[in-house]
């Protein structure tokens, strides 16, 4: 049976089971592309279908432009893919195929993005300073913003430090990260002096009720959820009149980048992440090629060269 024959009596199956207009005019589009690549390529027949077919038209999309003549995006090229192996799967239940050529196809991943917003230290700075640290919230808040930017944990993991977990002499904190997975961060002296006078004399006074160990309490004296702590860091950076969209994130990513900027080794700085694929930790690499390129543009005696 021909390819092109088979695809209105797959639209019609995608209908019955329920898929939307939207869906099923998508769908026909791109197998209507496919089946013109398979006709360029002198394929035509069911049977003809294998895996290196499949294979040869995932690189065919890879190196594809669009109508404006820049390449399909990872997204595009991930939704024509997934279209056709879900026609090849169909063709494999109704036994039109013996196996199933798209099955093990590994479709492309979404390229890692750079984070949206980092913080200069000047910003940081302003930052910090805006707190009230004649208040006990106000002092409460600036130990989360020095902790979230010296550490570069996670919020979760900000809201789930016991006092217990502080080892102020020694200066690191015991955090527990994603999947249950236990590190050690260190803590700079001047953040673990703040620490320090927090739990000695600020501490106290938030704590009404029963204390169950945590480190940053709310105004009740219970445990500062994570929502708690973003709705702060908002706060914080209206005081702070930081025009950026700043999160707990934005501390983490500024954490990082500010010390490969300064030299860090990044298998270093994937242990103090916490992150289980250098994968994840390299994302902050791009961050300073991109700052070495600027710089690189506007100093190099040969980039302006025409």
């Amino acid at each position: 049976m021909k390819i092109k024959a088979i695809i209105p009596e797959y639209l019609k199956y995608i209908q019955v089971i329920g898929r939307s207009h939207y869906t099923i005019r998508g769908a026909r589009f791109i197998l209507l592309r496919f089946a013109r690549y398979l006709e360029k390529e002198r394929i035509y027949n069911i049977e003809d279908l294998t895996f290196e077919v499949i294979e040869d038209y995932q690189q065919e999309l890879a190196f594809s432009l669009t109508a404006k003549g820049t390449p399909l995006s990872v997204s595009t090229q991930v939704k024509q893919l997934n279209t056709v192996t879900l026609l090849t799967r169909y063709l494999k239940e109704k036994d039109y195929l013996v196996n199933d050529p798209g099955k093990k196809i590994k479709l492309p991943r979404e390229p890692k993005r750079l984070p949206k917003s980092i913080l200069s230290q000047l910003e940081i700075k302003h930052l910090m300073n805006a707190q009230d640290m004649q208040s006990n919230n106000g002092y409460r808040d600036r130990i989360m913003l020095e902790i979230l930017y010296d550490t570069a944990i996670r919020r979760s993991e900000l809201s789930n430090i016991k006092i217990h977990d502080l080892e102020l002499n020694g200066g690191f904190v015991k955090v527990l990260g994603k999947g249950d997975k236990e590190r050690v961060v260190p803590l700079s002296k001047g953040v673990c002096e703040l620490i320090q006078n927090y739990i000695r004399f600020i501490r106290p006074a938030l704590v009404t009720g029963t204390d169950h160990g945590y480190l940053l309490v709310n105004d009740k004296g219970g445990r500062i959820r994570v929502h708690t702590i973003w709705k702060n860091i908002k706060h914080c950076a209206r005081l702070a009149n930081l025009k950026k969209n700043i999160t707990t994130h934005t501390f983490r990513h500024t954490c990082a980048t500010h010390m490969l900027k300064n030299g860090a080794p990044i298998r270093h700085l994937q242990e103090m992440l916490g992150h289980a694929s250098l994968e994840s930790t390299q994302i902050y690499t791009h961050v300073t090629i991109n700052d070495l390129k600027e710089i690189h543009a506007k100093y190099h005696p040969g980039a302006n060269k025409e």
